[in-house]
């Protein structure tokens, strides 16, 4: 993996990991209507599975090697998608993180994704939202913007955008989708986002 994706990605595990294993939790923070709903994906995508995750992505994204994170125990699964780099050097990416035992419902894993993305990131613009999902018993969505470094020295800003699910089956998802900002709505990567399916 380049260099700007592995950064991106490295960030998506990070807040993947914490949201999974980390003992702090915060409050929720501003709620607003609409921000993520379900969908089918754009003509033309592929449907992967991720981690026990349905979901679509463009043609031309594809798979990487990633390991659940440290200390999750053995339920816990990971998997990614990558799309092409951008002419600044920047890709992005979709993170499936799942885990047969987890440690706090899917709001609390959301708030404290929150949390962990303001203390190692410096996330700005944050949403968080309670959502009714599809075949889930629970859901949360998070989105927040950050800077991170590229390899020519500029900072390039980051879309982050997370679900996080509750499944009746006791165990939880978390899918991250995160790419810059000057082609996140080009690059599909919230109608990624929308497109999880999750159940029968």
């Amino acid at each position: 993996m380049r260099r700007p994706q592995l950064i991106a990605a490295r960030a998506v595990v990070l807040v993947g990991a914490f949201a999974l294993l980390a003992g702090c939790t915060s409050s929720s923070g501003d709620e607003t209507g609409g921000v993520l709903t379900p969908s089918a994906a754009p003509s033309g995508w592929d449907a992967q599975e991720l981690a026990g995750v349905k979901l679509s992505t463009p043609a031309d994204w594809e798979s990487y090697e990633t390991e659940p994170p440290s200390g999750g125990g053995a339920d816990v699964t990971a998997a990614g998608m990558k799309m092409p780099l951008g002419p600044d050097g920047a890709g992005g990416s979709v993170y499936v993180v799942t885990s047969g035992s987890p440690t706090r419902d899917a709001k609390a894993s959301s708030a404290n994704s929150r949390t962990v993305g303001e203390a190692t990131l410096g996330a700005e613009d944050v949403v968080e939202e309670d959502l009714t999902w599809p075949g889930a018993d629970a859901a949360a969505y998070l989105a927040y913007e950050a800077d991170l470094p590229m390899p020519s020295g500029d900072d390039v800003r980051f879309r982050y955008e997370t679900l996080t699910l509750d499944l009746p089956d006791g165990s939880q998802s978390i899918v991250t989708v995160v790419g810059p900002v000057s082609r996140y709505e080009e690059t599909g990567q919230h109608d990624v986002l929308a497109s999880v399916t999750v159940g029968d």
